[in-house]
């Protein structure tokens, strides 16, 4: 906020500076804690305790607050106001209180409680974050779903296989079954297994041909 303060001197609180309209020669910084307490007695026009001040402007800061400390802001502001030829700029009265000088006139010229660069960082309207898109998950038939399923049932029965085959120290014949989605799946069988049924089937089809070359002499 900026303050006008006896019709020439300008005191902005956000950056604690007390100017004259001279081009900034004989502008003034105020410390941290001058300023803070300046700005208190500003807002709060009337008497006020000394506790009140301390617990305002120091201990409410997390600072450590003490007579001593209070009497040396005070000093401080009461010298930088006297440069621009105003005396007794915050007095003490009865009991200690103090107050801003009430014959002092002080009138706001700005109102923005924000320094200019916050201020304008806070309105610029914040950018628009993209939402992230959506993954969509590949359709699946019913069919894919079941080919799934077989494929998974075949491949555990190879498994097994194999591993029984280890088991008993036998051979692997491949078995080929019909074939599924373009391509024959294969499955490793023993000759235990594969064998008793080729010989039967190998024996039925030699005595067949034989009766019949038979039966033609």
């Amino acid at each position: 906020m900026k303050y006008k303060i006896n019709a020439f001197l300008i005191y902005d609180a956000t950056e604690g500076s007390l100017k004259l309209d001279d081009g900034g020669k004989s502008d003034s910084q105020l410390t941290i804690t001058a300023n803070a307490l300046l700005f208190f007695m500003i807002q709060h026009p009337g008497v006020i305790s000394r506790d009140t001040v301390m617990q305002r402007v120091w201990d409410d800061n997390g600072l450590m607050s003490s007579n001593s400390n209070l009497n040396q802001y005070l000093s401080i502001l009461r010298k930088a106001f006297r440069r621009y030829g105003i005396e007794n700029v915050i007095v003490t009265v009865a009991r200690g209180r103090l107050e801003i000088n009430p014959e002092l006139t002080i009138e706001v010229i700005d109102d923005s409680l924000l320094h200019p660069v916050i201020h304008a960082s806070e309105q610029e309207p914040s950018a628009e974050v993209a939402p992230e898109p959506t993954p969509v998950a590949a359709a699946t038939t019913n069919n894919d779903r079941y080919w799934g399923y077989a494929g998974a049932m075949i491949s555990l029965l190879a498994i097994a296989l194999i591993g029984w085959s280890w088991s008993n120290n036998g051979s692997l014949t491949p078995l080929v079954f019909t074939p599924v989605a373009q391509e024959p799946i294969e499955v490793l069988s023993t000759d235990a297994m594969i064998n008793p049924r080729m010989r039967e089937n190998y024996l039925k089809n030699f005595i067949a041909v034989k009766e019949k070359k038979e039966h033609k002499v």
